[in-house]
């Protein structure tokens, strides 16, 4: 090869040297997705969701108090109802009719209620009952065999837990507590050798009659929505509290 040919293929290589430094370099970038783009801000960026506008609900408008119950004694009928606080105990039979119940024997405080039943209650197989303990204010009933035959009661000390609404009966006091209207018919009748006073009343916006003792001012007879609620051989202020707990065997 001659010398010129040489030097020829020299300089066609420099020229071309020269002009591939003349052209830029593409330079791409990869996105997290894999794509290439010339610039990173091409890149697809997932717009993030807006965030949702918390809707405050309504606080509830506050109840509105009940209305204090006005109630419409006559003077004269609060003389008497006036005399019960002088009242902390007592001790009745209980009847209730025309749907009569047995003349279970309650012995009663506000806040505890011993009853005495007439028909013994059986509890679970031969396992009896026959006195129910009432806490008036956690409104819980405990129940004991407590008849001194132990051929009945064979643990005296056993505790049966009984429904409370089964047993409870509203205690003179409750039905006092229930009038809204009260006034004296002027009538009076004699209650096993108790003079008792009649009223006219009104519970629940309902009228009714009641025979109130004249000198403790505690309701002996109710008449009410066609029942007639009597409290029978009423003793007062005479239970003791050692009668209103079970007494556990020494």
């Amino acid at each position: 090869m001659g010398k010129g040919v040489v030097m020829s293929v020299i300089c066609l290589l420099a020229i071309s040297f020269f002009i591939a430094s003349c052209v830029p370099v593409s330079e791409y970038y990869i996105c997290k997705d894999g794509t290439r783009v010339r610039n990173a801000e091409e890149c697809y960026t997932p717009m993030a969701p807006e965030p949702k506008e918390e809707v405050k609900q309504p606080e509830p408008a506050p109840e509105p108090a009940p209305e204090p119950v006005v109630k419409e004694i006559s003077p004269a009928a609060q003389v008497y109802f006036d005399n019960n606080a002088k009242v902390t105990s007592l001790q009745y039979s209980y009847v209730e009719s025309p749907q009569s119940l047995p003349e279970d024997i309650y012995y009663t405080t506000k806040d505890k209620m011993k009853i005495e039943l007439k028909v013994r209650a059986v509890y679970a197989g031969n396992e009896y009952y026959d006195t129910v303990y009432l806490d008036l204010v956690k409104n819980t009933a405990t129940a004991y065999c407590e008849y001194r035959d132990r051929s009945v009661c064979k643990d005296r000390d056993k505790a049966y837990s009984v429904d409370f609404d089964k047993y409870f009966r509203p205690t003179p006091w409750d039905w006092i507590d229930r009038i809204t209207k009260a006034d004296l018919t002027g009538k009076s009748k004699i209650f096993a050798s108790r003079n008792a006073v009649e009223m006219n009343i009104e519970v629940d916006g309902l009228s009714g009659t009641m025979f109130v003792d004249s000198f403790f001012g505690i309701p002996l007879q109710i008449t009410y929505l066609s029942k007639n609620y009597e409290f029978r051989d009423i003793v007062m202020n005479e239970v003791k509290s050692t009668q209103l707990e079970h007494q556990f065997s020494q």
